[in-house]
């Protein structure tokens, strides 16, 4: 089994030690797999001459013009390990709720997510991925009359949802990046319509610098992004909202129950269009409270004071 955010292409690179680490590491998270429920169907189709898949979780209780609500797998990832990562908690939201959750499949398990990263199979081979997310978009539309659609992701995936916001609010609702901020490339192109938006980011994130920098997984550079900070400013001022200087005066109550080295401090910002930030203070490049798929000296802490997957569910008025 593959990590969740680490491309086999780039292991070839690695110093032995790391490689058995990860060995070491990937045993761990191989029986708690989550390989979704019979509600799950596979998905294949030709689209600009690849073949594209995704697989798709079809609730019983599925609501008329149902919404969608995409979830991004990280580099290295697959439809399969990012419904592991969450212990398969949108399939069972959905099922309370009645809306369609759609996994798609990255080529080479990467997004062409916009941070124009050199060493990017996906950027390097100029891959559609947001033509190849809205034809999905179209197919459930005619399928089954869906209404709103909604983009979250860690990562990778989380990038490439601050893309579809950026570059295509015409046909996004709403976004929720996890473990990610807006690239340098990206932010100078970002003119979207209004679009709300929920980040949730660590402050001690190895890989995504929550104060901007370079991206960096296992000692390479994989493209430069501007500060959590930066990107809700960025977002806010999109969304015809003025930006704080200071975020203190929007903060809610901390969340700080847990003991498990993480403290989640929410900011929502008085704007029409909803701008929300969960800070996770000490928090690593992980999904909060999903599966710890490698070990903390590697990504950071897993923080249990936020449901992440409930977080986004909510925040999208899906609940």
């Amino acid at each position: 089994m593959k990590s969740y955010f680490f491309s086999a292409r780039s292991t070839a690179f690695l110093p032995l030690v790391v490689l058995l680490l990860v060995a070491l590491a990937l045993p761990h998270c191989r029986g708690r797999r989550y390989k979704g429920g019979e509600n799950t169907k596979s998905f294949e189709f030709l689209f600009e001459g690849r073949e594209r898949s995704y697989e798709l979780y079809v609730p019983d209780s599925l609501k008329p013009n149902p919404a969608i609500l995409f979830v991004l797998h990280g580099g290295g990832g697959d439809p399969t390990r990012m419904m592991s990562l969450t212990y398969g908690a949108f399939d069972r939201l959905a099922d309370t709720h009645g809306f369609l959750v759609v996994y798609p499949a990255g080529v080479d398990e990467q997004w062409n997510d916009g941070r124009e990263v050199p060493n990017s199979q996906a950027h390097e081979q100029k891959i559609n991925d947001a033509g190849f997310l809205l034809a999905i978009q179209d197919r459930l539309k005619q399928d089954y009359g869906a209404g709103k659609t909604f983009f979250t992701g860690i990562s990778n995936g989380g990038f490439m949802s601050f893309r579809m916001g950026c570059e295509h609010s015409d046909r996004v609702d709403g976004v929720a990046p996890i473990t990610a901020n807006i690239s340098v490339f990206l932010s100078s192109r970002c003119r979207p319509t209004r679009v709300p938006i929920l980040v949730i980011n660590g402050t001690e994130d190895p890989l995504v610098p929550y104060d901007g920098g370079f991206v960096k997984v296992l000692g390479r550079e994989r493209g430069q992004i501007i500060s959590t900070d930066d990107s809700i400013r960025l977002w806010l001022s999109h969304n015809g909202c003025a930006a704080p200087a200071d975020f203190k005066a929007s903060e809610t109550k901390a969340l700080d129950s847990q003991d498990d080295g993480t403290v989640a401090r929410r900011f929502r910002f008085p704007c029409s269009t909803p701008v929300e930030l969960i800070r996770i203070e000490g928090g690593g490049h992980t999904w909060p409270r999903g599966l710890p798929y490698l070990p903390e000296f590697m990504v950071g802490r897993v923080s249990q004071e936020i449901d992440a997957s409930a977080e986004v569910v909510i925040f999208f008025g899906l609940d």
